[in-house]
Order: C-alpha cells, then structure tokens, then sequence
C-alpha cells in the first residue's frame, strides 16, 4: 500500500444512507457479517440511493453508531453506505439521514495493488491511525470520545472504484479527530 497522510478539515455535512452494520467480534469469538456492501451494489439499492441524494459519490460511513452485544461478545457498528445529499431528500422508507459535525479529519489517501480486496483495505490504514499516528500525537478520535459517541462522528471510506471484489484501487479513510484537552 502506498499512502500519504494529512489533516483536513471538512465542514458539518449532511448525507443520505443505507442503513448498515458490522459486527466487531472479540478474539476470542467467532463471527460472520452479512456483505452489505455486495448486496446493495446487486439489488440496486445504490443506484437508487446515489439518483435520491443527486450524487455520484458514494462513501461509507463506519461507527457513526456502535453498541456492545455481549451474548454475541461484538461491538455492532454502523456501517452506512452513503453519499451526500446534494438533494435536499428528507429521507424515506429505504433512505435516512445522517448530519456529521464540521471536524478535523486525519486522511490516509492510499493506492492498493494487488495487495488485498476493498473489503479488507480498512485494516493497514486502521492499524497506521489507531496504533501509531493517533498514540504519537495530541488527538482523541471523535467516535471514540464519550461525550461524541453517536452524535454526529464517523469514519469515512471512499473507494474508486467501489467494487468489493477489486484488487486494483484508490481508497481515502478519513477519521475524525479531536485535541487533546490541556487542562
């Protein structure tokens, strides 16, 4: 993977999504997600959902919720297929909405060849961010922060192209940060 790292701010955004979610299993359970992302390339839904908001980006939103199932030991997170809601859409039966808050942003821009397929790209950036950059500066991640914690924080993924089975691709990961308090 080849990779370079930067802070951005991105401004309070509004997007219309797939509701989604993952399972995050202890090391010691075992576990299977269904393949969200695959069935809603197949069954349309994305199409439906990128003509609705009136884009054709089409991110993921990973942990804006997560809760902790202990008969099943796993964090289930949200994991919303998304793009912004360039529209006005209020939401529908299929469609919701979801606001993050204006934040700062640490972006891992990342070029994958060969190397692994987009469904498992999220692990070298994830490990990068969680345990190096994040240990080594002044920043808390903003999902992680209690006081943020389901209220308007998420990682954002961006693929091109968005093909779970492409080994070949561009990915963005952003995940939202905030300073440490010095007081």
């Amino acid at each position: 993977m080849n990779y370079a790292v930067e802070i951005a701010y991105l401004p309070e955004k509004e997007f219309l999504v797939l509701k989604g979610y993952v399972k995050l299993y202890d090391s010691d359970s075992a576990g299977e997600n269904e393949d969200f992302l695959r069935k809603s390339l197949s069954d349309g839904s994305v199409e439906r959902l990128k003509m609705a908001a009136r884009s054709e980006t089409v991110f993921i939103l990973f942990c804006n919720t997560c809760v902790r199932d202990e008969n099943e030991k796993c964090y289930v997170c949200g994991c919303d297929i998304a793009c912004e809601n360039l529209s006005g859409s209020q939401g529908c039966n299929e469609f919701e909405i979801v606001k993050l808050n204006s934040c700062e942003y640490i972006v891992y821009d990342c070029e994958f060849i060969n190397e692994t397929t987009l469904q498992n790209a999220h692990e070298k950036p994830d490990n990068l961010f969680w345990n190096g950059w994040l240990t080594e500066n002044p920043y808390l991640c903003a999902i992680d922060n209690q006081n943020c914690k389901g209220n308007g924080f998420a990682a954002i993924e961006l693929y091109t192209p968005l093909d779970p089975d492409a080994i070949d691709f561009h990915a963005k990961f952003f995940y939202p940060i905030l300073r440490k308090s010095t007081t």
